[in-house]
């Protein structure tokens, strides 16, 4: 199962690219690089930036642990954007959720759970721009309907993950029988146990809504960073563009994916910027720097949390 998931990312990230690539007139595309202001762009990033921070939180508030150890679930983080950034198949959710296991001590449940829990919030991010964008923006969105079908997963989700929280503990009794099948049994037992206890944190109001302040934030950031760099090219579109942008982005990121997203920005800003009057060249040169522009990040912030971890390994050898 997981060597098909992989293939299939690897399968739909050059697929994208070549479609993407095969639409642009090369002229045109280094035209459209030739034109950048750096101005932009460094603000562009610095926004990323912030939101990466942004999430990091916002996951801290979904564990419930302390407020000391959110240096742990920020180097965490970063090791996901790491492995976002050279494994396909989102394996970077599946490095976070274990390094955050490793450095603060949580059951293997409530990591899963808590990384689950984060994802779907910041699907719910998404439904509510597409909402938004729907209601209230008057250019029409491409591909709508495979925007709503996303929308309506990350919503179902919502729903079974509120369901879990509020009712999982009637599912005591399968749980416990399930554990007399041998070591994944008891495993799964384990997990389930760990989940459901850790997260009924998101039984407190306030927590919830420090979690859904933080995917406000989050989003506010990454449109931000998505007009701020269609500055960066000169055009003058408004700020909502950078909430379509960023839709497409986050709708397709949720198929199976390639390492870094690799033909996922370019296809998503392909369809998001056609309706502006962006040509496919500029499109795809657009969706290429944000690509770029991410990848540094995720691949500067994920090493030195691998250095750090490093370190340590190594100042443990000599203690």
């Amino acid at each position: 199962m997981k060597l098909s998931i992989r293939f299939l990312g690897f399968f739909l990230g050059a697929f994208f690219l070549i479609w993407s690539f095969s639409l642009v007139n090369w002229e045109s595309f280094f035209l459209a690089l030739s034109s950048m202001n750096p101005f932009w762009i460094v603000l562009s990033a610095a926004s990323i930036f912030i939101s990466m921070l942004l999430r990091s939180v916002r996951w801290h508030v979904v564990t419930g642990l302390l407020l000391k150890d959110h240096s742990k679930v920020w180097e965490a983080t970063c090791i996901g954007y790491l492995g976002t950034a050279i494994y396909p198949a989102r394996a970077g959710d599946v490095m976070r959720m274990l390094r955050l296991q490793q450095l603060t001590g949580l059951g293997g449940g409530l990591a899963i759970g808590s990384g689950v829990i984060d994802r779907i919030i910041e699907g719910l991010g998404l439904c509510g721009l597409l909402l938004v964008l729907m209601l209230s923006w008057k250019v029409g969105l491409e591909a709508s309907q495979g925007l709503i079908v996303v929308a309506f997963l990350f919503f179902a989700a919502a729903v079974g993950a509120t369901v879990f929280v509020l009712s999982g503990h009637r599912l005591q009794g399968l749980i416990d029988r399930l554990s007399m099948w041998g070591k994944w049994g008891v495993h799964l037992k384990r997990w389930y146990e760990q989940s459901l206890a850790g997260l009924q944190v998101l039984r407190s109001p306030r927590r919830l809504i420090l979690a859904f302040s933080m995917q406000g934030l989050v989003s506010l950031f990454d449109v931000l960073a998505c007009w701020l760099l269609i500055r960066s090219f000169g055009w003058t579109l408004p700020l909502m563009v950078g909430a379509v942008v960023l839709v497409y982005i986050a709708a397709a990121a949720s198929l199976p994916s390639s390492p870094g997203y690799v033909g996922v920005y370019q296809i998503a800003t392909l369809f998001a910027l056609r309706p502006y009057g962006i040509d496919e060249s500029s499109s795809v040169a657009y969706g290429t720097v944000l690509q770029v522009l991410t990848l540094i990040l995720f691949i500067c912030s994920g090493s030195w949390a691998f250095l750090k971890q490093r370190a340590r390994n190594h100042q443990g050898k000599f203690s």
